[in-house]
């Protein structure tokens, strides 16, 4: 069943990653670095209120619908969710009170999209706690089409970066109404106790949602408030190609597997934990290394082809840089910081997430100063990876997860291979367009499932094989 889920939360994610690219693609040659910008500065607003007043119900929708299949907790979440979107809509007004530089249009387009965006992400959990893999995939794809949508039209109708931002919210709306008009099943009806049990483990959750929401904003804001708008636009590029690509696609493994740790520890089953976990970072580097080789050593290739002509130098030389970082932020929110949340030790979590959010603040305003638009890369990767070292410190005295060395091995192994590749194939093409885009990215693609297959890298050569035998027997009527 993991594999089986797996393959279709990674076709969807993969799917909506493709969607987002071309949209990147789009907005970047539609818009300027400016107006880009006001969209990069409303959904950072918009990420910190979704991580200060809906976390705490993503975080305990996804743990504790999985660990039960016959309790509901829609009609518990729903009453939670109304009364945090009050409690934001009496709040948020208070931001005018310290900045009141800051524009009610942009304000008002970003609660929108927090709340649109967190409704969609909410009915998601319950699909992936549910294990119903094809609705979730279904819901996904018609929520990133129906951005895009909006957002070429937007920008047609002249918005700007504000029509960005009304796209997001109104895409995350039309898959919040196709997940609740597509399930029938009957509702049960509001829990006190429900709702207490997810009080208790998902609001201190939201002190950690907190520190991380506002860490992932205060880069771009920091650039924007140091260096201006422009170089806001370029560095959200540039941290938006690996998140695109290495946080969606590790978001399928996640999507597959944690629901399955969770399961497995609600019946006090420590060996299938412990294995459910191995095989989670195994899948987990298997598909987020190639991407994150590919994206640091033919970054030429992708900005010259992905994004416009203004942002080109600019990401090309940050990318590299930035998926390091990503990559370390990786490990650390998709699999080290599972500890604290089996352990049901939010406050741990919340204090490793404070202190990087102290870290990134205080590197992201020394280096800006000093380096430019480069300094705020360096203090990203520097963030992330002491961030990284502070969650494995802290998960001994959580919920010590395992470390397989010897089947990460072969996933390294494979990554080096491929960045051989392409290094080969980089010194023999010229240009940075889809031609040597292209070159590149099969030679390392083909060098990386080649030794994949060669070190049987999560069993890829054993189940090849096997699905190899099963049509021969198909086709031989056997």
């Amino acid at each position: 069943m993991l594999n089986r889920h797996f393959s279709i939360y990674l076709a969807s994610y993969i799917l909506s990653a493709a969607v987002g690219f071309f949209a990147v693609t789009a907005y970047t040659r539609l818009l300027t670095p400016a107006e880009y910008g006001v969209y990069v500065v409303g959904m950072s607003i918009a990420g910190i209120l979704g991580a200060i007043f809906f976390a705490w119900i993503k975080l305990s929708v996804s743990r504790y619908q999985a660990m039960s299949a016959e309790v509901d907790f829609r009609a518990t979440a729903m009453v939670g969710f109304a009364l945090t979107v009050a409690a934001m809509c009496a709040a948020t007004p208070l931001v005018f009170l310290f900045r009141n530089d800051v524009g009610v249009e942009l304000v008002l387009a970003s609660m929108f999209v927090a709340i649109m965006s967190n409704a969609f992400d909410v009915g998601q959990e319950f699909e992936r706690a549910k294990f119903r893999p094809f609705r979730f995939a279904a819901i996904s794809m018609v929520r990133s089409l129906s951005s895009i949508g909006f957002g070429l039209l937007g920008i047609w109708l002249g918005w700007g970066g504000m029509g960005l931002l009304a796209a997001i919210g109104l895409g995350s709306l039309t898959g919040v109404i196709l997940n609740l008009v597509s399930d029938r099943a009957r509702m049960a009806s509001f829990s006190r106790s429900q709702f207490m049990q997810l009080a208790r483990y998902g609001l201190p959750l939201t002190l950690a949602g907190l520190s991380v929401a506002v860490y992932s904003a205060s880069d771009r804001l920091i650039v924007a408030y140091l260096l201006g708008k422009d170089s806001a636009g370029i560095f959200g590029v540039a941290a938006d190609l690996p998140r695109q690509f290495m946080v969606m696609i590790a978001t399928s493994v996640a999507a597959a597997t944690v629901p399955m740790v969770f399961r497995s520890l609600s019946e006090k089953n420590n060996d299938t934990t412990r294995e459910r976990l191995t095989e989670s970072l195994e899948l987990l580097l298997v598909v987020v290394a190639p991407v994150a080789v590919w994206l640091a050593l033919a970054a030429d290739q992708v900005a010259g082809t992905l994004v416009g002509v203004d942002f080109r130098a600019g990401v090309s030389a940050l990318l590299p840089t930035l998926v390091l970082a990503r990559f370390f932020g990786i490990a650390n929110q998709f699999y080290v910081q599972l500890s604290f949340q089996l352990a049901e030790r939010p406050f741990m979590l919340a204090a490793q997430s404070f202190l990087t959010l102290v870290v990134s603040v205080v590197l992201m305003f020394a280096l800006v100063a000093g380096y430019g638009i480069y300094g705020a890369a360096l203090a990203t990767l520097a963030t992330e990876a002491i961030g990284f070292v502070v969650a494995v410190v802290l998960m001994h005295r959580a919920h010590p997860v395992p470390f397989d060395v010897n089947r990460l091995a072969g996933v390294a192994a494979s990554a080096a291979a491929m960045a051989g590749a392409i290094l080969v194939a980089r010194s023999q093409v010229n240009g940075a367009g889809i031609v040597a885009l292209i070159i590149v990215s099969v030679a390392g693609g083909l060098a990386y499932v080649a030794a994949a297959w060669l070190l049987n890298v999560a069993n890829v050569r054993t189940l090849s094989l096997r699905v190899l035998r099963t049509f021969n027997r198909k086709a031989l009527g056997v």
